[in-house]
């Protein structure tokens, strides 16, 4: 593992400022995104039915007047009044919000729970959780829904990070994925999933470091390290947290002839951007709950669909080849909002000179290129060595996670 530097409060400054405008309102409000819209509408989505409705009447009578199309026009200006009231206050509350830069501390391990320090950032993991991750799941059909804190500053949230995002990139996605609600236990009991939206873990684990403050009310307006962190430094249960926690997964894969096969993350990417990470890795997805009921094998599944997607084995040819995927370990994540981290190790059978290794077109945002390993290399690895070392790059946190735990699955074969 690599060493981290010493955490130390970093001073505290102003962000960047949001950009307004009418460009970044029409692009990123409603061109880019159908989220942005419906964080308009809500409220006000009767009034706009209304309106339109009003408006059909009027015109289907025939416009035979100039009477008649300036009732016609009067009634649309009325009927909007209430949205675009709404879109300045929008715009007043993205004015009045700002942040400022509060690292998460280190945290006092309980129990068998140790703080592992890697290169780029800290895991609280157990390795009595570890040993006990083949249980039952049970997936809530409620979606998870954000505290009052957080809801009021989701917009403002979401604008920042589309007017900082590189042009190059993609719109953010607000895609569906699967969030942890309680932590595994010793006992092995059950545990709970969730639906949670990516736009809500934006507003909630993806703030971790951050404070924001509103100029008008001069204090402190959402703040999630009270919600990781307890008085007494110890790691709150992710029941108790409130946030999305999104289940990240990943998992390191080995050639049947011994290659290593890795990835370079690209700019898009949320968590390792410019970082050498697994050979797949990402979110727990519905479809990988679908037809399952073991914690194991949900995590398995949504690693492997993780790793063709980022090493491209996507096509007819490639998916014939079987993939063995075991699960290893389990932490949480402490820069990521101590969201939740499974890591595993997988075993392609296939040779490399077999495999069409490729950047498919909808990873070309998230992967720059593939890094092949070679077998020597990997042993030197298992045996300890620093992956930087090998001069690839520098390792994602997922990355020197897998690595850890595979080092120890093979010390004890």
């Amino acid at each position: 593992m690599g060493e981290l530097d010493a955490v130390t409060p970093a001073q505290s400054a102003p962000a960047q400022p949001i950009r307004h405008g009418a460009r970044l309102w029409l692009q990123h409000r409603f061109s880019a995104s159908w989220g942005w819209a419906r964080l308009l509408l809500a409220k006000n989505w009767a009034v706009v039915a209304g309106t339109a409705l009003s408006l059909i009447g009027v015109l289907a009578l025939g416009v035979e007047t100039l009477g008649t199309g300036v009732i016609a026009i009067v009634l649309a200006i009325v009927g909007l009044i209430p949205l675009v009231s709404d879109w300045l206050k929008v715009r007043q509350e993205l004015r009045d919000l700002y942040s400022i830069h509060r690292p998460i501390p280190d945290v006092v391990p309980d129990g068998d729970w140790e703080l592992v320090r890697c290169s780029q950032g800290r895991v609280v993991t157990s390795p009595s959780v570890d040993q006990s991750l083949d249980r039952p799941v049970v997936l809530d059909s409620r979606q998870y829904a954000l505290p009052p804190d957080l809801a009021a500053i989701k917009p403002a949230v979401i604008a920042l990070a589309r007017s900082q995002r590189s042009r190059t990139a993609a719109p953010a996605f607000d895609g569906l994925n699967i969030g942890l609600r309680d932590d595994p236990d010793l006992s092995g009991g059950p545990v709970h999933l969730q639906p949670v939206r990516y736009f809500d873990m934006m507003a909630s684990n993806y703030l971790a470091g951050q404070q924001w403050l509103s100029r008008g009310l001069g204090r402190v307006v959402a703040d999630i390290t009270r919600r990781l962190i307890a008085d007494d430094g110890r790691l709150i249960p992710l029941s108790d947290t409130e946030l999305g926690n999104q289940v990240g997964v990943s998992t390191v894969a080995l050639t049947s002839d011994g290659w290593m096969l890795l990835v370079h993350q690209g700019v898009a990417s949320r968590s390792s951007a410019g970082l050498v990470a697994p050979s797949g890795s990402g979110s727990l997805e519905p479809l990988d709950v679908e037809g399952r009921d073991r914690l194991t094998d949900v995590v398995a599944a949504g690693m492997e669909r993780e790793l063709r997607e980022e090493l491209g084995l996507v096509s007819a040819a490639m998916r014939e080849v079987r993939i063995e995927t075991t699960v290893l370990g389990y932490g949480r994540w402490l820069e990521k909002g101590a969201k939740p981290e499974f890591y595993g190790f997988s075993r392609i059978h296939a040779a490399l000179r077999d495999l069409d290794v490729r950047i498919d077109v909808s990873e070309r945002q998230f992967v720059t290129k593939h890094a092949r390993i070679r077998p020597d290399d990997v042993q030197r690895l298992l045996a300890g060595e620093r992956f930087e070392t090998l001069g690839q790059g520098v390792p994602s946190v997922p990355l020197e996670l897998c690595l850890a735990r595979l080092r120890e699955v093979q010390s004890l074969r």
